[in-house]
């Protein structure tokens, strides 16, 4: 009984060493210290809408979203003389949409820019020549008399009235297929472009926007004397935002000649939070009285669409930093 209250004892001992050094505080030479964060708030933006040229993307678009209405135009390879039926195939992932054709009047160039007032110019929207179910299943749309008299001329035109995107000819090209007795011969697409109306004003101030099928795009200006005197021992400084909903776009931002100094891409599945590295370029020297920030979709003819770049919660579009020393 003695041996085992003497061991015991020692064990107690020992738990009450243990749980002492746990409770002791360690002291360190340097305590952390969390390093504040200063701000300056921009308010100095606006947002720019035009036309671009439409021919050279992979997508067609037709009918409408939202705020838009777009027409798509295509023209194809010279149709023989003789033939049993022509139908034109499109590829495209929408399903049960009903479309409409169009008369082209006009000569139009695949690299050219078409503003919405030059619609009616190139296409009679008065007339219908045909309307058509298409799907994923049945991928070929069968032409009507009116629809290939006049699609020899200048092409023919596309309209829905829900929205529909099909491959153009540099990702899938639409094809016309024509049926002469036994043999199918297929007429390749020789050019495609769609027009798209611009429902903003050119000069948005004070607004957020970035967008597609056309270019959307805002700029920034940062005021350089509200940045702090000793950039030198800044650690950290970005443009924070955030973004509303997923959308590929670059953020650029240039120096005092007006060259590209600093670009990111954020593409769909980033985070909706954003904060654009600016330490390096406000470091260095700087003769102009504001950085120019511009933002814009990656892909400007990969849909039709605009997204909003929203400020923080407290409604500011701010540039934030910190700074080594800084009390």
């Amino acid at each position: 009984m003695e041996n085992t209250f003497s061991v015991r004892y020692d064990i107690l001992i020992i738990l009450a060493l243990i749980i002492s050094g746990c409770d002791s505080k360690k002291d360190y030479e340097f305590d952390p210290v969390v390093v504040p964060t200063r701000s300056i708030k921009i308010d100095s933006l606006y947002t720019t809408t035009e036309y671009i040229p439409t021919g050279g993307g992979d997508s067609l678009f037709s009918g409408v979203k939202g705020n838009f209405d777009v027409y798509s135009i295509l023209k194809f390879d010279t149709i023989p003389g003789s033939y049993d039926s022509i139908f034109i195939k499109l590829k495209s992932d929408s399903t049960n949409i009903e479309l409409q054709f169009y008369k082209v009047i006009d000569e139009w160039f695949e690299d050219s820019l078409y503003k919405w007032e030059d619609l009616t110019l190139l296409i009679d929207t008065t007339v219908v020549l045909d309307t058509s179910i298409v799907n994923t299943a049945n991928p070929l749309i069968k032409l009507n008399d009116q629809s290939i008299n006049v699609i020899d001329e200048y092409g023919i035109a596309i309209y829905s009235d829900s929205f529909y995107s099909f491959a153009s000819r540099e990702e899938n090209e639409p094809k016309l297929r024509i049926y002469i007795g036994d043999s199918i011969r297929d007429l390749s697409c020789l050019g495609d472009l769609f027009i798209v109306n611009n429902p903003y004003d050119s000069l948005l101030t004070d607004t957020l926007l970035i967008g597609r099928g056309l270019d959307i795009k805002p700029t920034l200006f940062i005021p350089v004397d509200s940045l702090p005197s000793n950039r030198d021992n800044i650690v950290r400084a970005g443009l924070i935002f955030k973004v509303e909903e997923p959308l590929p776009f670059n953020i650029v931002a240039y120096d005092s000649g007006g060259f590209e100094y600093s670009s990111k891409d954020y593409i769909e599945g980033d985070t909706n939070f954003i904060e654009f590295d600016l330490r390096t370029l406000i470091q260095s020297d700087f003769l102009k009285s504001h950085i120019k920030v511009v933002i814009g979709a990656k892909d400007r003819l990969g849909g039709i669409d605009v997204k909003t770049l929203k400020r923080l919660d407290r409604g500011d579009l701010r540039i934030m930093w910190a700074e080594i020393g800084m009390k």
